[in-house]
């Protein structure tokens, strides 16, 4: 599925990789270990995302409908492709609220500091675990309006500066789903523009439903380091002629 750019990002990478085994740097089982968890964070993290967004999208086919109307409007029949999906920040806002309100890694990946440090008034002793509850920070009433209601437009509205998601410009550290900097999440290159792409074509070709009419059940299950939906749901697609 990923488009022929997201592959030659991703062989680059493991060209690295392979490289850095190669000269000594890093051994086989630590290779081992960075292309497995490039795939968990790009396939699996990206799975439950999509569940995500199709609930929220049959509880609100207003959203879809406007999704479908942006579509229909910039791309002018056109299928919807990663290298247009700058087009389309209606979209963009959708996938941006179904990472924060269903943050997929709530606490992000563990990490540890080697030498201590300070934040604010505290001491942080060197070879701590330090985890970043990212759901909290997007999800915080204090720094959110409603941030209980699933509303995409808050993204083109009053919080139209957050870009964090993307992984440049200024950061707002309320909403990093894929942590922030040279350590955040590699499987941002798969998991939005597949995200984006199947979203966009399955909103462009169906009218998602619940069996006769009924909603679907958003509560949450979370892991060690994982949230996602609790209970999986049948959901209708009726073809849009």
């Amino acid at each position: 599925m990923a488009a022929n750019g997201e592959k030659h990002e991703i062989n680059c990478a493991i060209d690295h990789i392979i490289d850095a085994e190669m000269k000594g740097e890093i051994s086989e089982e630590n290779v081992t270990y960075i292309v497995e968890n490039i795939n968990v964070a790009a396939i699996e993290t990206t799975l439950w995302s999509m569940e995500w967004a199709i609930a929220e999208l049959v509880n609100h086919p207003e959203v879809q409908t406007k999704i479908r109307d942006e579509i229909s409007k910039v791309l002018k029949g056109e299928q919807v492709t990663e290298s247009n999906l700058n087009q389309l920040p209606y979209l963009q806002a959708t996938l941006k609220e179904i990472l924060r309100l269903h943050t997929p890694i709530p606490l992000l990946v563990p990490h540890m500091n080697l030498e201590e440090a300070k934040l604010g008034e505290y001491t942080i002793p060197k070879e701590s675990k330090v985890v970043v509850n990212a759901w909290w920070l997007a999800n915080n009433p204090l720094w959110w309006e409603k941030p209980q209601e699933f509303r995409p437009e808050r993204f083109l509205e009053e919080e139209n500066g957050i870009d964090a998601v993307a992984g440049g410009g200024k950061v707002d550290f309320r909403f990093v789903p894929f942590g922030v900097g040279r350590r955040s999440c590699p499987g941002i290159i798969l998991a939005l523009p597949i995200l984006g792409l199947v979203i966009g074509k399955l909103v462009s070709n169906f009218e998602m439903k619940g069996p006769n009419g009924t909603k679907i059940d958003v509560s949450e299950k979370g892991g060690q380091f994982s949230l996602h939906i609790a209970n999986h749901s049948t959901v209708l697609f009726h073809p849009i002629n």
